[in-house]
């Protein structure tokens, strides 16, 4: 859907579960597992849902054609039996299969909210969200907060029921599972006899996210580590070439925990151990052999123009994927951003808080990266309200305190936003001591720059300065992070008409890392000093070059050639040797 984001719903069930664990508040948390979603839709109920939905006759009469008609047949020892007509159900990999089912499983909140409305359950967090949080669903991922109060939950039981007779769904109570919290956890077992479920054990996964109420230890990160693991022993790496492995890491390695680190800050060791990952199956090819390091880890995840091979830093791209839930939550409206701003706002602004012993995983991973973020942007002035004075940019390219130190170091008040400076004229700022010489020019100077600015009504914009839109990316955030390097002399080769590999072993011989004898030497290389080619074979071509004096004169002319381009080549005399511009 537009302007959703599917992480959306993760990040108001994790925060509802530490919020109900860390303040002991009464609630509990129902996570329903469907048996076979799609093939239990009746036919009659979602074109019951359709019409209700203000759908056309037309355009119900198509989802009917398109939904029925279906046969099946079943396979028995390689003999498929007779066909048969289906009665119900969507169609596995019918594009419209997804969104007709979302149409019907829509229903049960239509219900759970008419049965709140009605007094007959109760939501959870009232004082973070608006009439409390009842429900929360992603397809067939669905989960129900209900109130600590045995009635209703046998209210939602038969309510639950009563959807199964409707929609013709079918709800594995016994696969489902139970959290309670506060004083509902010491009747836990009774509300596992009313929904005939599981209680459930931390962490559970949700959308495929790890839910916990606490931070996630590096031993429940194992699971995304034996995924990454699995991935590199069972490619067949020893059939690809450097440039076809580099090409796998980049398209595939690095996108498998990207799910993950779009949530949570991802703790140093796990980041280490994937990189571990990431650079064995790059230089060996295979996790059964060793091969020398030919550069560090942090040069190959530099960009190509910058000296490097382009490989995606897992640490930064980190923390510009939490950048973006910040940037979310200063510029939109929405459940979520409601939830977090009542939770660790309150009345105050974003700029204004930092991290806290006891905030979510989730909360302090934004907190770790905040100031980067605003630093890299600037406050579009409304109401003032959620924009600090002196420490964010809003006027002008820079933050006031940089403009003006020494008014900075005296103001009794160095985190006061907008809003209250501009309350009163001239300026409704407090120093430590009077203003003389050149602080009193300096004061003079703030109130003309800032004589001009009107407070108007609506709340503060951020508006990102590293892209022309003024909107968020990833990408360029990104880009700046890593742009630290100088350019990188020879990154015309990139732009040459030759296979991957043989410019990464270009790249490699600018480098000097090539393994000739001498860098073997250095990595303490035990091998034959003289003796390049050994074997039975070598030694009689060695054997008969000693006895014919004009062969080894010719191949004494054809090693200094070799010596000459080698010599070139490290001098940085690509045009000339490969006759390329």
């Amino acid at each position: 859907m537009p302007g959703r984001n599917i992480m959306e719903g993760v990040v108001i069930l994790h925060e509802t579960i530490h919020e109900l664990h860390t303040k002991k508040r009464n609630g509990i948390i129902f996570k329903i597992d469907f048996e076979k979603a799609y093939d239990k839709v009746k036919w009659s109920f979602l074109q019951q849902t359709l019409r209700m939905k203000g759908f056309s006759p037309k355009w119900c009469r198509w989802v009917h054609n398109m939904v029925t008609g279906g046969s099946v047949g079943i396979k028995v020892n390689d003999d498929v039996g007779p066909y048969f007509q289906t009665k119900r159900g969507l169609r596995q990999g019918d594009p419209m299969s997804p969104i007709l089912f979302n149409i019907v499983a829509d229903m049960l909140a239509l219900l759970i909210n008419r049965a709140k409305a009605d007094g007959q359950i109760g939501g959870v967090i009232p004082h973070l969200v608006d009439d409390g949080l009842s429900i929360l669903q992603y397809a067939d991922d669905t989960i129900i907060f209900l109130d600590h109060d045995p009635e209703q939950a046998k209210n939602l039981k038969l309510l639950l029921c009563a959807f199964e007779l409707l929609s013709g769904l079918k709800i594995n109570f016994h696969k489902s599972e139970i959290f309670c919290y506060g004083a509902a956890k010491e009747m836990e077992h009774y509300y596992t006899i009313i929904f005939g479920c599981n209680s459930g054990a931390y962490p559970f996964r949700y959308l495929g996210i790890p839910m916990h109420h606490r931070q996630l230890l590096n031993s429940e990160w194992r699971q995304v580590e034996d995924h990454f693991e699995q991935k590199l022993s069972c490619w067949k790496a020893k059939y690809l070439s450097y440039g076809g492995r580099l090409v796998m890491l980049n398209s595939v390695l690095s996108s498998l925990p990207m799910f993950m680190m779009s949530f949570f800050e991802i703790p140093k060791g796990v980041l280490k151990n994937l990189d571990h990952f990431r650079s064995r199956f790059l230089r060996q090819g295979s996790l059964d052999k060793h091969k020398y390091r030919l550069a560090r880890w942090d040069i190959l995840c530099r960009p190509k123009d910058r000296g490097g091979l382009g490989i995606l830093d897992l640490h930064l791209q980190n923390k510009c994927l939490l950048a973006k839930w910040l940037v979310n939550l200063l510029n939109t409206d929405g459940t979520w951003q409601s939830l977090l701003r009542n939770k660790y706002l309150r009345s105050k602004s974003l700029t204004q808080v930092s991290a806290k012993p006891n905030d979510s995983h989730f909360w302090r991973g934004l907190m770790h990266i905040k100031e980067e973020v605003i630093a890299n942007g600037s406050f579009v002035i409304k109401d003032g309200a959620n924009t600090r004075f002196w420490d964010d940019t809003w006027i002008g390219d820079k933050p006031l305190k940089n403009r003006y130190p020494n008014l900075y170091n005296i103001a009794r008040d160095r985190h006061i936003t907008v809003s209250k400076v501009m309350s009163s004229r001239p300026l409704n700022i407090s120093f430590r001591r009077s203003l003389v010489d050149n602080n009193l020019r300096e004061w003079l100077r703030l109130v003309a720059q800032v004589s001009n600015v009107v407070l108007v009504d609506g709340m503060d914009h951020f508006k990102w300065l590293l892209t022309k839109s003024g909107l968020f990316t990833v990408r360029s955030m990104y880009l700046n992070a890593i742009d630290t390097h100088p350019p990188f002399q020879h990154r015309k080769i990139w732009r040459w008409k030759l296979p991957l590999k043989i410019k990464i072993f270009l790249w490699f011989i600018q480098r000097g890392v090539i393994l000739t004898k001498d860098n073997l030497a250095k990595k303490n290389w035990k091998g034959s000093r003289n003796v390049i080619f050994r074997g039975a074979y070598w030694i009689r071509f060695w054997s008969q070059l000693q006895r014919d004096e004009q062969a080894k004169d010719a191949l004494v002319v054809m090693s200094k050639k070799l010596e000459i381009i080698a010599l070139e080549i490290s001098n940085g005399g690509w045009k000339h040797f490969f006759r390329l511009s």
